[in-house]
């Protein structure tokens, strides 16, 4: 039985890292981006949509066919669990498959290594993490971070002009475009924490990826991590800021990734509890935001992430 599950798991790892078979072909089909005129439910309607009985009758059964697709995506990527797809794309996927707690010495120096230079890009839940790496300088993984992280920072927000009201992260004492700020600061390795809020937008994966197409077109060669967006608070939605909607857009994300070739660990599914909300044992307001109890999981999975990089695990 195991040694058959083994299998199956590599022929799906095959299928969704080189996009054979029917899975490949909807999972191709997916990492174009989000079809946004059948997420009408989910994100929101898009900017000029028709209103009518036919549209709506469509939509609803798009929205019905998309959100099965999307949920048998997220199963399968659950299944597949952390593993390198073939164009070297790493997964980190949603339950823990190394114990990071007590490394050895050769581990903890080749992380320390491998993180030098990298750089966390992201808003306010980004910015909880940055400051959780300042309390931990004697990590080797995270004593090796700077940021680029800010209060209301967002991605469709990372592009507006620089003013005295806009919300672009400091650095080197002004705001900054963050694709300038990795360029000055000398970054290797990028990792963005954003989409919580953002799946209110239904552009946000496109955005995503015009964001981290102009951090990899000013800085050519940086290794690009997403970390997937966490879930919210049980019983604090706002609008389409809901868990199911963060779910589809990690799950949107992650195949993204893995086609262009950009790495993507899942601590969305670390953090959740039985009902795929954020656990109220990791939450430091009841809405969104994060402990350092969280924060410890971000550390075990970037470790892990690290390890399966080096060839260690």
């Amino acid at each position: 039985m195991r040694r058959m599950k083994k299998i199956a798991t590599l022929a799906l790892s095959a299928a969704l890292a080189t996009g054979t078979g029917a899975f490949g072909a909807f999972a191709a089909a997916t990492a174009q981006g989000i079809d946004l005129s059948s997420y009408y439910s989910t994100f929101g309607p898009m900017s000029g949509a028709q209103e009518g009985s036919t549209t709506a009758e469509t939509s609803e059964t798009a929205v019905s066919a998309s959100a099965e697709s999307l949920d048998s995506m997220h199963v399968y990527q659950n299944a597949l669990g952390t593993y390198t797809a073939a164009n070297g794309a790493i997964v980190i996927g949603p339950s823990a498959s190394i114990d990071t707690s007590a490394l050895t010495d050769t581990q903890n120096a080749a992380l320390d290594g491998l993180f030098q230079n990298s750089v966390i890009i992201g808003n306010s839940i980004g910015n909880g993490f940055a400051l959780y790496t300042k309390k931990h300088s004697e990590d080797p993984v995270l004593k090796n971070f700077q940021s680029l992280t800010a209060n209301g920072y967002y991605i469709e927000g990372a592009f507006e002009e620089i003013s005295s009201s806009s919300r672009h992260p400091f650095y080197r004492g002004q705001q900054r475009f963050v694709w300038d700020s990795v360029q000055l600061m000398g970054a290797k390795h990028v990792f963005l924490s954003f989409g919580t809020t953002e799946v209110q937008y239904p552009s946000v994966v496109e955005d995503y990826k015009k964001l981290i197409n102009q951090i990899l077109a000013v800085n050519p060669g940086v290794d690009i991590t997403v970390i997937s967006a966490t879930y919210i608070y049980p019983g604090k939605y706002y609008g389409t800021m809901t868990s199911p909607n963060v779910k589809t857009f990690n799950t949107t994300m992650e195949q993204v990734c893995i086609t262009n070739g950009w790495n993507f660990i899942n601590v969305a599914d670390r953090l959740s509890d039985a009902n795929g909300d954020l656990d109220p044992v990791y939450s430091s307001d009841e809405y969104i935001h994060q402990n350092d109890l969280a924060y410890d999981i971000w550390t075990a999975a970037l470790k892990e992430y690290g390890l399966k990089k080096l060839g260690m695990a």
